[in-house]
């Protein structure tokens, strides 16, 4: 299905979608990097680029234009800013940061291109805030819009991400839709009505059964199939046939075959440089030990506070992270090519949607109505 993107960045979910087999028609970003990183490796393959520009300006127009701007499409996506909604944010009352009510322009959109889903994305902490009463304001908001919604909270571990990683994830279907498809959901717990999404995982905690393949292995190869024009759009390359489920992947998965030193002149491994900022093993946020036999802890996109970016240290603690081993950490692919400063790209990533997480929640969709 023809998908519609919002907050692109450097196009995780878009990329996970179009993976999927769903084809991205428009997509929008405010970070020049961000959307340089996107053309480069997406945007160009779809044949349209990214638009750069903030999206309250780009879409103060009437509905009109706006139908004229962006073309139709049956899924509008998004990973909203997450900043104001952030657990790591303690000014986390609604009113407290403008960009807490970004999520309008995306519900604005809904409403004037009646798409058939939607899928938004957030962090774990705007299910908490104001006491649940956030949330439940934006989904009272968008089933004003004529979509039945449910909403749950994933862990990217669960599809094989090799990362520690909470996020909101709520999907509408049109009302005029719910006799056709029904969204996979589950039994709501208690006082939470609209916690009933299921999308299956495919990796567990409780589960020590190997995988003949590493996340990364997995990517490249739904990524080079995509750019050869050969990837079958009718098959879940991700679950197996017996719905098994693979233990967590862990970081010796995800970087242990990369160079342990930055090589910031080798053109085979894209982007393995980095942070030279020491590492300081104190158990705060950034300066926590990694091990290779556990996953990593969440990528952030946010800065320390002095504007360098909060890079976790590598396992054998002499240095931070690469942009390729987050890069790989997230689940992009090794010839995904990141553009911008080290910092640039670090945001970049720590504020994508992990591809493979993506993937998995854009096989729930089906890829035509019938």
């Amino acid at each position: 299905m023809r998908v519609i993107s919002f907050f692109s960045g450097a196009g995780g979910m878009d990329l996970g979608f179009t993976l999927a087999g769903h084809e991205v028609v428009w997509s929008n970003d405010f970070d020049r990097d961000a959307v340089n990183t996107y053309n480069e490796n997406i945007g160009r393959h779809l044949g349209h680029e990214s638009t750069l520009g903030d999206i309250t300006q780009i879409l103060n127009i009437r509905d009109e234009e706006i139908n004229q701007l962006i073309p139709d499409g049956d899924i509008v996506i998004g990973g909203f800013p997450c900043q104001g909604f952030s657990i790591a944010n303690v000014n986390r009352n609604m009113n407290d940061d403008e960009r807490n009510f970004l999520y309008l322009e995306l519900l604005r959109i809904i409403t004037i291109k009646r798409p058939s889903f939607f899928v938004l994305e957030n962090v774990k902490g705007l299910e908490n805030i104001e006491g649940g009463e956030v949330l439940d304001m934006i989904i009272e908001d968008l089933e004003g819009a004529g979509y039945t919604v449910c909403y749950d909270v994933l862990n990217a571990y669960n599809f094989g991400v090799p990362q520690n990683r909470e996020r909101v994830i709520i999907v509408g279907v049109r009302n005029d839709l719910t006799d056709i498809y029904i969204i996979p959901q589950q039994v709501a717990p208690a006082r939470k009505s609209k916690k009933t999404l299921y999308v299956a995982p495919t990796h567990s905690k409780d589960s020590n059964i190997e995988e003949n393949v590493t996340s990364w292995q997995k990517v490249n190869r739904l990524y080079n199939l995509w750019l050869n024009n050969d990837l079958d759009r009718n098959r879940h390359y991700l679950r197996n046939d017996d719905n098994i489920l693979y233990r967590i992947q862990t970081l010796r998965d995800a970087i242990s075959d990369l160079p342990q030193d930055f090589e910031p002149d080798n053109q085979e491994v894209l982007n393995h440089t980095g942070s030279l900022c020491r590492v300081n093993i104190n158990n705060r946020v950034g300066n926590r030990a990694t091990d290779w036999d556990r996953y990593a802890p969440t990528i952030m996109g946010r800065g320390s506070g002095t504007g360098g970016p909060l890079i976790i240290p590598h396992p054998l603690q002499h240095r931070r992270l690469s942009v390729r081993e987050v890069a790989r950490i997230q689940t992009f692919p090794d010839n995904f090519h990141f553009l911008g400063s080290n910092s640039a790209c670090y945001r970049q990533i720590g504020n994508a949607v992990p591809v493979l997480m993506a993937y998995n929640i854009a096989k729930i969709l089906p890829l035509e109505l019938i």
